[in-house]
């Protein structure tokens, strides 16, 4: 699924993650806890349809998740700003696992 393509229901946007590089954007609440995760596929482009889970905790203090519902919303296009991976690179020259 290209980025500019129309999802026209919340099940065709779950078949169209299967199989894909994805993108993530994660926003935190208060606790620092995954509040929000959107993810698309790679080439999705600024409003292009993505997925969001939202999760609700079992108190303000705990990170045990009782609740978690998955909804339709578009992407942004400042959330592709942030990445800096370049597929190209070499990050691991060694293959001992730092930088």
């Amino acid at each position: 699924m290209a980025g500019d393509d129309i999802v026209k229901t919340p099940t065709e946007l779950l078949k169209s993650l299967e199989g894909q590089q994805l993108k993530q954007h994660i926003v935190l609440d208060a606790q620092l806890r995954n509040w929000l995760i959107f993810e698309a596929p790679v080439d999705t482009a600024a409003g292009g349809p993505c997925l969001v889970t939202e999760y609700v905790y079992l108190n303000p203090t705990e990170a045990i998740v009782i609740n978690r519902q998955e909804r339709v919303y578009r992407w942004k296009a400042n959330w592709d700003s942030l990445y800096t991976f370049d597929p190209s690179a070499d990050y691991d020259p060694d293959g001992d696992g730092e930088a």
